[in-house]
């Protein structure tokens, strides 16, 4: 065989060929590898390659999920630092500060007169898990003062028990509180006890899920309950008043009345007493007529300003009454007329019981000075600021004059009041509760003794 007949082979060209083969042409030498060997070792380079390519994708997979990583917490905390830096601290709303009847600052609106060692205790508003105030009991003593501060948005600190405002006191000025007024973070709101007793609060938005406090106020009157104050208009003394204590200043004022049963001894002027100086002042503000006597007065707000409001009145020795109704500011010493005189009163009726709840001033009974030569009433009757009169459908269960009524939590008690037929007057132990929202009345246990022609106290929660 000749060489030229396979085209010149090398060692090269005779990797694919048989050892056998090859023997038989000149000029090749015999191999030791196989071409079986050779694709056996082709494969396992091919696979080492294979190994070395899929490790270097998960270095570069790996390398890529950490740089994404590190990229994402770079630009969330850049973010972060931006609002920061972007984003001014406010408050939804300014602090809300109390200022007292001469405009003056940091002076939180009482209810008496605050120790002199008083101290002030502070309660959070939205605190804990955003409804809650922290602490929700405070123990104090008369004369301390309760500093509510919000941490939250959208809280009250209102009176009474859920939902229903008692009056006594709330956020932001101890104005309208049946309004249930909602305040900000940081908004401050103060009030000094003067009394001591069980003081129950709420938020008016969140007290369903149980945002409610509690103030106990120990200490105060002496085992007697009583102390000698400064006489009034002295030495003639005052009947046929009504007293209304003004929450805004923490004064109380005497309103109309007269000095004696002789003809023109009616007052012409508010008095005012207060505790802080422990005596009387008569003040500038002149009543519109002189049927001053046996009104029914109380603290309502329209448009957010208190006033004392008071409605109908007599005069002596003069045959029937005025219907009239009038409004007296105390910070301004200003009284003017309502254009909403008493429907009830058809210049004969006196004014029975009365008091204030959410808001609304309520008549009981009353004291007819004409028909049948005087008798008593049984109507109830409503008025909202500034000028609404609704007569109730509930009526008392007996027609009754002068019964001393007051409000406890969201309800009307009565205890006692005068049966007057014919004129004649006969205290009673007849005794009352009226429900103004179900517009409701039922009886109660008898007051203890025989009781007419006086007003109601009211301590707390106690009457």
């Amino acid at each position: 065989m000749k060489v030229s007949r396979f085209g010149g082979f090398s060692n090269k060209d005779s990797a694919c060929l048989s050892p056998k083969l090859l023997r038989n042409i000149p000029g090749t030498e015999p191999q030791s590898v196989s071409c079986a060997s050779l694709n056996k070792s082709g494969t396992l380079a091919r696979r080492r390659k294979n190994k070395i390519m899929k490790r270097l994708n998960a270095v570069v997979r790996l390398t890529f999920w950490l740089v994404m990583m590190f990229a994402i917490v770079f630009l969330v905390r850049a973010e972060s630092s931006d609002k920061r830096i972007s984003t001014p601290r406010t408050k939804s709303a300014p602090p809300i500060r109390i200022f007292d009847q001469n405009g003056q600052p940091g002076q939180p609106a009482v209810n008496g007169v605050p120790s002199p060692t008083g101290v002030s205790v502070p309660v959070t508003v939205g605190g804990g898990n955003g409804f809650q105030f922290v602490p929700d009991t405070v123990n104090i003593s008369v004369g301390d003062t309760v500093e509510w501060t919000w941490v939250n948005n959208g809280h009250s600190v209102t009176s009474g028990t859920c939902d229903a405002a008692d009056s006594q006191f709330c956020s932001p000025d101890d104005m309208n509180c049946a309004a249930g007024i909602l305040s900000n973070q940081g908004t401050i709101y103060t009030h000094t006890f003067a009394q001591a007793g069980i003081y129950h609060y709420f938020c008016d938005a969140h007290c369903t899920i149980g945002m409610n406090g509690v103030v106990n106020v120990s200490g105060g009157c002496t085992p007697s309950g009583w102390s000698a104050g400064p006489d009034l208009n002295p030495p003639n003394g005052a009947v046929r008043l009504a007293g209304v204590y003004f929450q805004a200043n923490g004064k109380f004022y005497a309103m109309g009345g007269r000095s004696s049963d002789a003809a023109g001894s009616e007052f012409t002027n508010p008095f005012e007493y207060d505790p802080g100086t422990n005596s009387w002042t008569t003040k500038s503000a002149s009543y519109p007529d002189t049927h001053t006597n046996n009104m029914a007065c109380g603290v309502l707000s329209d448009a957010g300003t208190p006033y004392i409001y008071c409605v109908g009145g007599s005069q002596v020795t003069v045959t029937g009454t005025f219907d009239r109704v009038f409004r007296y500011d105390p910070v301004m010493d200003v009284i003017t007329p309502v254009a909403a005189p008493w429907p009830g009163g058809l210049g004969m009726v006196l004014p029975g019981g009365f008091t204030v709840f959410n808001n609304k001033l309520y008549i009981l009974g009353g004291f007819d000075t004409i028909t049948n030569a005087g008798q008593g009433t049984n109507q109830i009757w409503e008025f909202t600021p500034p000028t609404t009169w609704v007569q109730k459908a509930a009526v008392l269960p007996v027609p009754l004059g002068y019964l001393p009524t007051t409000t406890i939590g969201s309800l009307i008690y009565t205890g006692g009041g005068s049966d007057i037929t014919a004129g004649a007057l006969t205290d009673t132990t007849n005794s009352f509760v009226y429900n103004p929202m179900a517009d409701t009345i039922g009886t109660i246990a008898p007051i203890p003794r025989a009781t007419g022609e006086t007003r109601h106290g009211r301590l707390t929660s106690m009457a």
